[in-house]
């Protein structure tokens, strides 16, 4: 018989597996009814999600607003565990984008490489499903949650064409740079900075600059490699379908060291991301220490 922390995390990843199954029908009125309830009386991560908003926005979200980023989170895990049986059209017909856009993305692949970093926001699955229905096959890294839950995620993801890496895996950054040079499309996930070692840059916040760190993946395997760095962030348009804006590609400093030209990299990543951030806010699942100081 395992220990009462394998016993939690088999439970949470048979919670989280049995969402697969779970019809729109229950699970939304379930997370609007969770919403109204955490906008009247949030939970710590609620709290924690409303102060980094305030942050980013400049004022402190409404109840419905709150309400919002509680369906929005919802909806992304249901559909994360859902999407294995979902077929490539409906994949297809749930995304829209600019295809400018994703020409400009499949010829960098094609090319020179491309590293995509992405916010936490929308559905990253949905994202890297449809990227790989495009023909682009798909690498990213996953936080190395216990077994039980990394497990389910990363079969998940294998169903849906992507390669995962977990990120405290020996030798990922290697594995990485070999997935760019063969010309797989490396996204990442790349707001939330867990290793503490991330690359200092600044959030454009409503309130000004405000000091934070991004994790130095994406602007690393950019300079190291020469592939373009673009920047993705997903929003959930209607409760069917979902954006995905792409970034212009950007481009590091020509000159110095491979560390200062990463910083400069990952400031303009921060600069875009923040942008998206602010534009939809409640589909930014952040619900964890962000910024500096900033907790309930």
């Amino acid at each position: 018989m395992g220990s009462p922390e394998q016993l939690r995390d088999g439970l949470q990843a048979g919670a989280i597996a049995g969402l697969r199954y779970c019809p729109r029908a229950l699970w939304q009125p379930a997370s609007q009814a969770a919403g109204a309830l955490m906008g009247a009386h949030p939970a710590p991560p609620v709290r924690q999600w409303m102060l980094n908003a305030e942050v980013m926005t400049g004022s402190c979200p409404s109840a419905g607003q709150v309400r919002a980023a509680v369906v929005s989170w919802a909806r992304t895990q249901v559909v994360s565990m859902q999407l294995p049986r979902w077929s490539p059209g409906r994949i297809a017909a749930a995304v829209s984008w600019d295809p400018a856009a994703l020409d400009l993305l499949r010829t960098a692949a094609g090319s020179r490489g491309a590293v995509v970093a992405l916010p936490h926001m929308g559905s990253w699955d949905l994202a890297g499903a449809w990227v790989a229905g495009q023909g682009l096959p798909v690498t990213t890294v996953a936080e190395r949650l216990p077994d039980p839950q990394f497990d389910l995620f990363v079969r998940t993801r294998n169903r849906l064409g992507m390669r995962v890496h977990a990120n405290t895996e020996t030798g990922v950054m290697r594995h990485l740079l070999d997935d760019v040079s063969s010309g797989r499309l490396v996204c990442l996930v790349a707001d939330r900075d867990l290793s503490g070692s991330g690359i200092a840059t600044h959030w454009r916040t409503a309130r000004g600059a405000v000091d934070g760190r991004i994790p130095p993946g994406p602007a690393h395997l950019a300079v190291l490699t020469g592939a373009a760095l673009i920047g993705a962030a997903c929003h959930y348009t209607d409760p069917t379908h979902m954006r995905i804006d792409f970034s212009p590609v950007l481009e590091p400093p020509p000159t110095g060291s491979s560390r200062r030209r990463a910083g400069a990299l990952t400031d303009r990543l921060a600069e875009w991301f923040s942008m998206r951030i602010r534009d939809h806010v409640q589909d930014w699942h952040m619900f964890q220490p962000f910024f500096d100081g900033v907790r309930p």
